[in-house]
Order: structure tokens, then sequence, then C-alpha cells
């Protein structure tokens, strides 16, 4: 065996002779601790070469660059794969449209003011509800041939968008960082058509002299911009403003669950269905040759497609299954059985099981959610401790021990935590180990009995927060 082998037997010789340290020094705290963050240490280091090794054996097995990027893709959606992907979003930075505003003025003080947005998801909402009465009661062309209720209540809602929008636009610091916001985009699209209806095709109508009679009769009052037809095409501009309330999701965290849920449920249903079709498929050729030349055949299967839409209706969809079953039992009973047969498959089963996928993904999107404003939670307060609290007293944006302590004693701070579902006491018991540095694992490199320590960036801290809830599932490497 070289100088470089590792001898297999030797983490049991570490374990055997840190398990003689901890009992030698049992009345000692120090030594106890001291043997602890070895082993750890130790181990740590040797599964970081063994995962390197095992990598570095599975691209020499493969020889195919191919054959790394193999996973085949999961057809239903895994609760735990999603909230992992919320434990490492929270340890990035993320992004918010507050990062290109000013850091102060009026503008931003507006802009970022929490009454400013609850105003304006009340007028989104108020001015959807316009959008339903204006289309029932205002039969006018133009906006100039309306009543004048119409006439006042579409320049205010225009008024007040034009508003939010050009105060957005002076809280940003340079202009042109409000195209890298996507909702600033869509806003400016949403704002630039309501003002074009509203106020630009009216004065272009006054001055050349539109007005008065809608139908035109011997050229008096006849619209200069040509039929009136036209100008009702230009009004469907306004179902582009409903186009607004998808900001209300925000306000409203269990429709945008149910949304999410529909978009985390199209592979699965998009396979459903596909097993839906096959099935129908196969039936309506079934009875497309089982009812050839009869007369139940020519009413409801004259073909393998109208086959299909009977069976899709009255089979899977339920809509007249009782004239189908009585047409099929006049002509044979043996038709009811295979019509029957199909009623399970498709009605009982496939439909069912879809409602089964359905319920599964929104449950799976309702926990990733869950879990998601919970850390979000944790994530803002810990960071107003920090900045308000005077906690980072070095002001260098990491967390050291003695910041950290400081930071328990805070009773937001512990409740935070504990909202997470962290044990408190369990963090102040092994906070030698959290901050102990990685560089030095010999113990004779150590500063009397206490380990040398290191800062951890919030990063870093939120993702050893998160590693050391009690609800996270127990994996081979928390046990080994």
């Amino acid at each position: 065996m070289s100088d470089g082998d590792e001898d297999p037997s030797q983490p049991n010789v570490v374990r055997n002779s840190l398990r003689s340290v901890v009992s030698s020094e049992s009345s000692t705290s120090s030594g106890a601790r001291r043997a602890r963050l070895l082993m750890s240490k130790n181990m740590a280091q040797r599964s970081t070469k063994a995962r390197s090794v095992f990598r570095v054996a599975s691209v020499g097995e493969g020889g195919d660059e191919e054959q790394k990027s193999t996973k085949p893709k999961q057809v239903f959606v895994d609760a735990n794969a999603m909230k992992e992907k919320i434990r490492l979003a929270a340890t990035t930075k993320q992004y918010t449209v507050e990062e290109f505003y000013h850091e102060t003025g009026r503008a931003r003080w507006l802009a970022t003011h929490h009454w400013f947005e609850k105003i304006t998801l009340g007028v989104i909402g108020l001015n959807a509800l316009w959008i339903a009465i204006d289309t029932d009661n205002n039969t006018a062309a133009t906006l100039l041939d309306a009543e004048p209720i119409f006439v006042v209540v579409e320049n205010l809602f225009c008024l007040y968008f034009s508003f939010e929008w050009t105060v957005r636009l002076c809280a940003f610091k340079y202009k042109r960082h409000g195209c890298k916001d996507g909702w600033f985009v869509f806003d400016t699209f949403l704002v630039t058509t309501m003002v074009f209806e509203t106020w630009v095709m009216t004065i272009i109508m006054l001055i050349m002299g539109a007005g008065g009679s809608e139908d035109g009769a011997d050229g008096v009052g006849a619209s200069p911009m040509g039929d009136a037809s036209i100008i009702r095409m230009a009004r469907l501009l306004r179902l582009s403003r409903m186009a607004r309330m998808a900001r209300l999701l925000k306000a409203m965290p269990e429709l945008l669950i149910l949304i999410k849920g529909i978009g985390a449920a199209t592979r699965s249903v998009m396979f459903t269905l596909m097993l839906l079709f096959v099935i129908t498929y196969i039936f309506g050729i079934i009875f497309r040759q089982m009812t050839d030349l009869t007369t139940v055949g020519v009413q409801y299967f004259p073909s393998v497609w109208h086959s299909m839409h009977t069976l899709l209706r009255d089979g899977t969809l339920m809509d007249s299954t009782g004239s189908v079953v009585r047409a099929l039992e006049e002509e044979n009973p043996l038709y009811i059985f295979v019509f029957y047969l199909f009623v399970l498959l498709a009605a009982l089963t496939v439909m069912n099981m879809l409602i089964g996928v359905l319920c599964e993904v929104v449950s799976a999107v309702a926990s990733s959610e869950k879990e998601t404003i919970t850390v979000q939670f944790v994530k803002t307060k810990l960071l107003e401790i920090l900045k308000q609290a005077g906690v980072d007293q070095d002001g260098d944006n990491k967390i050291s021990k003695e910041e950290f302590t400081m930071m328990l004693e805070l009773p937001e701070a512990s409740r935070a935590l504990a909202e997470v579902g962290v044990d408190v006491l369990g963090l102040v018991d092994n906070i030698d180990f959290i901050f102990a540095s990685d560089d030095v694992l010999d113990e004779d490199d150590w500063e009397g009995s206490q380990p040398p320590l290191k800062e951890l960036t919030f990063g870093e801290f939120m993702d050893l927060i998160l590693q050391l809830r009690g609800t996270n599932t127990a994996t081979v490497k928390d046990v080994v």
C-alpha cells in the first residue's frame, strides 16, 4: 500500500481514538467539544473525498458525456424537490425592483409604500368590475358619444393609472432600468393603450370634427376614422386591462396556489388525457366494427371519429348515457356490456385518476408555497434584526459567533427561528461547531481550549439554519 492510499480501517481507528479521548476527558467539557469537532470535520473531509472519487469513477465507466445526463423527467410533482429549490433560493439574493430605485426621495417613498400598493390593487379590482358595467350599459361607439358618467369614470381610471406609472418611472434611478422589470414593461403597454383609447383618440376625433350621431346619416356626425365597427374593435383593447388582475395574485396566495397547481400539473394531466384518448380510440374502433350496418351504428357510430365523440360525450362526460344504453339494448345486449366496460375504464377510472393527480399536485404546490412564505418571513425578519438592532457591530455583513449570540438573545429572532422549525436551544448547544473554522483541523493549532472561529455570510447562515430544522428528512449524509 502506497503512502497516498488510505487504510480502510482508519475511520474506525479515528472513531475509537476519539471515543477514548471523550471517555478520558468526560469531566472536562472543552475536551469533549474538541473531540466532537475533530470527528465531524475528519468525516466531512473523507465524505468529500469519497464523493469526488465516485464522481470520477462514474465518468470513467460511462465513457460518454450523454450517459451522465440520462435522468428521466418526473411525471408527477415531487414536493420535497420543490422545497429543496426553495431552500436554495432562500440562500441566494432575490431580485426586487427596489434595487433599481433611488435610495431616497419622494418617488421612491411613494412607490414602495404598502398603502400605495394596496390602493393600486383596489383600483385594479374596481376597474375590472367597471368594464362589465360599461359593456352592459354603454352603447356608444366612442367615448364622445357616451353618457357623462362613463366619460368621467374612464378619465378617472386613466388618470390614476397614468399617475401610478409616472410615480414608478420617477422612482427609477436610471430610467432605462425600467426595461429590466417585467411588471413595469407590462404596465407600460397597458397604460399606453389606455391613454391612446381614452385621450389620444378622443382628441383626434375632436380636432377632425367627430361626435354626435353614430350612424352618420347624410354625412352629419360621421366618424372621420372610418366605420364605427372599427372604433368598436378598438374598444376591445379595454379587455387588455383585465390582465392587470394578475397583480391581484400577490394579495391572494390561495388563488396563486391554484394557478401554480394548474401549471405544475400540466405534464401529469397531459399523460392522463393521452391515456384517455388511447382508450377512447380503441373502443371507437370496436363499436364502429360491431355496429356496422345497424340502426344504432348509423345513429351513434357511423365512423371512428363519430364513435369516439359519442363515447367521449355519453360515456366519459356522462351527458346522455341513458339514451345510448337504450339504443344499444334494443340492438344487442352484448353492446351494453362493452359500453359499460368503457364507462368503467374512462369515466370511473381515468377521470377519477385525473382528479387524484390534480389534488396531489395542488397539495404539493400548497406545501411548497407555505414553505416559501415561511422562509421568506424568516429571511426578512433576520435581515431587519441585523440592520436595525445593531447586531452587525463591525458592519461587514457577516455573522460571527458573538453577533449570533446577541441575535438569539432577542425575542424576535428566537420567534422567527421557531416559526421555521429550528430548535433554538439546539443552536446554542452546537454554536461552537457552527462557527468552527474549516481550515484548521488539528487540535495543536487551537489557541487555548477554544477552536478557531469563522464568520458566516448571510446566505451561508440561512442555508445552515434551514438544514437544522426538525422537519427535515434525515439522509445518509446526516446519519453518517
